[in-house]
């Protein structure tokens, strides 16, 4: 203990022994009570007034440089991205999340995003968009109903329905529906990952800031701040799509598709003597992972961000007025494909 201590006060020491400015961290917690008390946005701006532009923190047990600087931050972020490639990482963290690009790090990252990175492109996004026209007019009808009856709704929670409805089948592949049932298995294991226990969150936060020895432990004997039983479900989930799609019992144009069919382009070109990059397939653990970023990246933000627009659209009805007739304009009553909705501004 006496050994942790002293090595934990020296590092946490670094930026004062360079010169640094920053506030003097509580050893093994380093600036995390600050953090919680204030919020990361507002203690971040409190520092910034206080100390400058450039500031030497201590997150637990790992030193951090706040910057604020643009010069030096378009430095870090372009000129001389390739030296700062890795993401900053909570270590101790484990379960399918570690498997994620945002954990990631090295030529693990550049290889997951080298596999990852098609998904995105215009090709692929077209021909998702079917699947995801699908829940559109699924959403629309349920729209429609609501306006009929002149009920009132929380737009919030069907937001949130038809954006993990769109996961689900654009990640996925799976036809969930929740829009029109909401006791959907797939789904409700899906909104764990959304309401967590706020308690066990910050313990597990903790531990894993003052001991990433003592967290990893813990995660290897089951312990987590994941729910259980949702992680274990969609895991066995998409490892059974996958083995379906491997045998090639079914084909939908989504996420794990893509990661089939570039496995058998890796196959093909190994028998064929023609592979010349070091790229390798992503195992399934490693889909797991890749999947279940893109959902808590796109859940949260989507369904807020439409729940905000409809917001501002009951609000201002004038403009609401002039969106639905600019779109009126532009596409008229024909099917929006991808096409249709680049053409407007």
């Amino acid at each position: 203990m006496n050994v942790n201590f002293r090595y934990n006060r020296r590092t946490n020491n670094i930026f004062r022994r360079l010169g640094m400015p920053g506030p003097a961290p509580i050893p093994f917690f380093g600036d995390i009570f600050s953090i919680i008390h204030k919020g990361l946005n507002k203690y971040d701006m409190d520092l910034i007034q206080k100390y400058g532009k450039v500031i030497g923190l201590s997150d637990g047990k790992d030193p951090t440089i706040l910057v604020s600087d643009p010069d030096l931050l378009r430095n870090v972020l372009i000129k001389d991205s390739h030296l700062f490639i890795n993401r900053y990482v909570i270590r101790g963290i484990s379960g399918p999340f570690e498997h994620g690009l945002l954990t990631l790090q090295d030529e693990e990252w550049k290889n997951a995003r080298t596999i990852v990175s098609p998904t995105f492109s215009t090709a692929k996004l077209k021909s998702m968009y079917s699947l995801m026209d699908e829940v559109s007019d699924m959403y629309n009808k349920r729209l429609l109903e609501y306006a009929d009856k002149q009920e009132i709704f929380d737009v919030k929670v069907l937001n949130g329905q038809y954006t993990l409805d769109n996961i689900a089948t654009c990640l996925f592949g799976v036809e969930t529906n929740s829009l029109q049932n909401e006791n959907v298995i797939l789904i409700n294991h899906l909104k764990k990952f959304f309401t967590t226990d706020f308690v066990k969150t910050s313990i597990s936060i903790l531990i894993v800031l003052i001991s990433t020895r003592l967290a990893s432990y813990l995660s290897k004997k089951g312990y987590s701040f994941l729910p259980s039983d949702a992680v274990d479900y969609t895991s066995c989930l998409v490892n059974q799509i996958l083995s379906r799609r491997r045998q090639h019992l079914e084909r939908r144009n989504d996420f794990i598709q893509i990661m089939v069919d570039h496995e058998d382009e890796m196959k093909g070109q190994e028998q064929e003597k023609t592979l010349t990059k070091n790229i390798h397939t992503l195992n399934d653990k490693e889909i797991v992972g890749q999947a279940l970023v893109f959902m808590v990246a796109g859940y949260e933000t989507t369904s807020v961000l439409m729940s905000f627009f409809f917001y501002v659209m009951s609000t201002e009805p004038i403009i609401q007025e002039k969106i639905y007739e600019e779109i009126r304009n532009e596409i008229g009553d024909v099917n929006y494909f991808h096409e249709n909705i680049l053409i407007m501004n």
